[in-house]
């Protein structure tokens, strides 16, 4: 492996107990020797560090039987490694750090957004900079027709027009729903049509709270 990556065969076991964390150009040099998509080899270093940050012993102890000293030890620890996770995640590459809400907000979009401390990456390339772009993990509104399910995880985006034909989240006087967008007229159709809700709605009647942008599946 040191051979083909053109590193020192030291700096591999380095990588390879944890001991040092691998720069995004570094991260870039092992998809293209590999020939792998660049954004594949960053999750899976990333997914791999937080499991074994996650899971690392010296984490791992009953308050009751440690003292104060052993307990700031502990938290030490494990504050730098999460630091040093943040570390290796970087704008620079072509993502970025996008907010991610427990639930769709019906109203105070943007208090919700600035309160929340859940990150995801990004690619940059279908993502709007200026844009209200935010996750959430879909639970009471899936959209079968789609293939979108309840676990499933959408990018929603609060700010673009939405066209016929989009999958948007909606609030209307009934409730919330995904739906596929189709304006007629004066009026929003419910497709597919759903339980509760009329077939059709004055848009005056509702407010698009994002257009889907990216699905991401649970398997």
């Amino acid at each position: 492996m040191a051979e083909r990556l053109g590193f020192s065969s030291s700096y591999i076991s380095q990588l390879e107990n944890g001991a040092r964390i691998p720069s995004q150009k570094q991260l870039a040099t092992f998809a293209k020797a590999y020939e792998l998509p660049e954004e594949e080899v960053r999750r899976h270093w990333t997914e791999g560090k937080i499991q074994q940050v996650s899971k690392e012993g010296n984490y791992k102890f009953d308050i009751k039987e440690v003292g104060e000293k052993h307990v700031q030890e502990a938290t030490s620890k494990l504050e730098q490694g999460l630091e040093e996770l943040k570390k290796s995640f970087s704008t620079d590459d072509g993502h970025f750090k996008l907010p991610v809400l427990v639930a769709i907000p019906i109203d105070d979009l943007d208090g919700h957004l600035s309160r929340t401390n859940d990150l995801v990456m990004m690619p940059k390339e279908s993502i709007v900079s200026s844009h209200r772009v935010y996750g959430v993990r879909v639970s009471e509104h899936p959209l079968p027709d789609a293939g979108i399910l309840a676990g499933d995880f959408i990018i929603l985006d609060a700010d673009v027009a939405p066209k016929n034909g989009d999958i948007v989240i909606m609030s209307t006087p009934d409730g919330l729903a995904m739906i596929y967008y189709h304006e007629r007229g004066d009026h929003l159709e419910i497709r597919p049509e759903k339980e509760g809700f009329k077939k059709s709605y004055p848009l005056s009647e509702i407010k698009i709270l994002g257009r889907l942008v990216y699905h991401i599946k649970k398997y």
